[in-house]
């Protein structure tokens, strides 16, 4: 028997009927039979990352991956001689573990008897869109924690800043996103080399991007893998006004951009969503290791926006794909409509994604 969390708010007659009206007996009142819907919010993160399906009776699935290819291999130019072995040690599995997100309504038939809206169509409806919600969610969050360059001999995911930051804390208004950082990102996506933040002699005034001596993927675009960037509306209308971008971006069919891709530049699919990861200002955040080495609180409201590998910057792996179960419950006369789902989103390749943190406005 299948567990289902239900919602513990009841959807009565009353929760359903929407705001009073008042009306006389001799003057016809009429009902549009069609809902005008609220604001749907656009999934994009899920398509730019593997999306798995565990087998029936699994727990966890662990995607194997090469961490980085081979930098050297002992080599022998001597004639007759024994091959000098190389260790390869470059494997390494990301588990994911899928857990239980269900969600539900339940609607009194009362409600559902005396309602000119089919409540529990609508019910399915919502609980089909926050599903997709929610998973895309999910998956920017993955991203966002992706574990960041951190000191001189390690790998990850690399961070880019609007304006002079040096890490999230310090960014100030006007520290927004700019053509040079979408070229920066790609740089590094690109690069063996890894770049990190560091003090240099103790002193915060003194920091500076320094050079890793990890040596990372060197990551390029291909069509059915392609560099994305993810945007918040807010950088969308930087981007369009800002004449660089407008004169060089490459622009698809209407149909790609009624699809929330803005257009191509420099070779990478710039995608807007409202999922894209947001902190307010005044937010308590500890910069390590993207900064100044200290914790504090946020100047600024900021936008985590980022440029990933698609298809190797991570996964989603579902234990349970989204099913949707409407039924009707005697006992307590009502219809109850329940969501069940199981999911895991994680990084694979963190080198695979470049953070461009910039203030909202």
């Amino acid at each position: 028997m299948k567990t289902i969390q239900e919602l513990a708010t009841k959807t009565t007659s009353t929760s359903a009927r929407g705001d009073s009206h008042t009306a006389y007996e001799l003057e016809p009142t009429t009902w549009l039979k069609d809902i005008v819907k609220a604001a749907q919010k656009r999934f994009f993160f899920t398509n730019a990352v593997r999306v798995l399906d565990l087998p029936t009776g699994t727990k966890d699935l662990i995607v194997p991956k090469v961490k980085y290819m081979m930098p050297s291999w002992n080599s022998n130019t001597s004639e007759s001689s024994e091959i000098n072995w190389t260790e390869l040690n470059n494997l390494d599995g990301v588990v994911f573990t899928p857990a239980r997100h269900n969600a539900g309504c339940s609607i009194s038939n009362y409600a559902v008897q005396i309602n000119l809206v089919n409540l529990v169509q609508h019910a399915r409806e919502e609980l089909v869109y926050y599903a997709g919600d929610v998973v895309d969610i999910a998956v920017a969050t993955a991203l966002g924690d992706a574990t960041r360059t951190a000191a001189s001999a390690s790998g990850g995911a690399q961070s880019v800043y609007g304006g002079d930051a040096r890490g999230y804390i310090e960014l100030a208004a006007g520290d927004t996103l700019t053509t040079d950082m979408i070229a920066e990102a790609k740089r590094k996506l690109q690069s063996t080399k890894v770049r990190y933040w560091a003090a240099a002699g103790g002193s915060a005034a003194a920091e500076a991007e320094n050079s890793s001596s990890y040596v990372k993927n060197p990551w390029y675009p291909s069509p059915d893998e392609p560099f994305v960037l993810f945007i918040a509306p807010e950088q969308e209308n930087v981007l369009l006004t800002d004449s660089q971008f407008v004169n060089a971006a490459e622009y698809g069919s209407n149909e790609v951009v009624m699809n929330g891709e803005i257009g191509k530049y420099l070779g990478v699919k710039i995608l807007v969503t409202s999922n894209v990861e947001h902190t307010a200002a005044s937010t308590a955040y500890s910069s390590t290791p993207d900064g100044i080495g200290t914790t504090g609180t946020t100047a600024v409201a900021g936008d985590r926006c980022m440029m990933v590998k698609a298809k190797k910057c991570g996964g989603l792996a579902y234990g349970v794909r989204p099913r949707i179960y409407a039924f009707s419950y005697p006992s307590n006369l009502e219809q109850r409509v329940v969501l069940e789902q199981s999911y895991q989103s994680r990084a694979i390749q963190e080198d695979a994604v470049v953070f461009l943190d910039v203030s909202t406005t």
